[in-house]
């Protein structure tokens, strides 16, 4: 009896796992449009900020601009981690320092023409924009891999459930 009891338990708690409805797909999906992608972004900065015309089309200058600048640098980055991988796998120190620096390197540039890229869609704000989007410069960091994340809660964020721990969870 308990056996069967048990079995019935399980069958009904997996039909109503089965039934629960599809997860979300979250906005980056690997393989899709970017350029569909950074036509969402741009709408929801422009639907958010409130931008006007004239600043919609800096902005999309901005991040087209970003896109020159960042031409095949995820390629670059490509090669350099098979590089990696194949100098680990033959335990060559020197080739996994040497590839380590120029990972370092070609991310260095990816920060540093992604912050300029966010620069000049900040500078076309207003100031009440810009008071809008106060220390959250993520709100203006486009739909590239790894660079902001829109709108929405700040990375490392997260909904909080049940009671919060008193005293710093100490």
């Amino acid at each position: 009896m308990k056996r069967s009891l048990a079995s019935l338990s399980l069958m009904v708690f997996a039909g109503a796992m089965n039934a629960q409805p599809p997860a979300p797909r979250p906005h980056f999906v690997p393989g899709g449009n970017p350029d569909a992608a950074e036509q969402r972004f741009e709408q929801r900065l422009a639907q958010n900020l409130t931008l006007s015309a004239d600043q919609q089309n800096k902005v999309h200058t901005a991040l087209a601009e970003g896109r020159v600048l960042s031409q095949g640098m995820g390629e670059k980055m490509l090669a350099l981690h098979t590089a990696l991988n194949t100098a680990i796998k033959n335990g060559d120190e020197a080739s996994i320092d040497k590839t380590a620096q120029d990972i370092a390197t070609l991310h260095q540039q990816e920060v540093a023409n992604h912050a300029k890229t966010t620069a000049k869609i900040y500078a076309t704000l207003t100031a009440d924009q810009k008071t809008k989007v106060g220390d959250h410069l993520e709100m203006l960091g486009g739909a590239g891999p790894g660079f902001g994340r829109g709108f929405g809660p700040p990375p490392g964020a997260r909904a909080r459930r049940g009671p919060q721990p008193q005293n710093g969870g100490q």
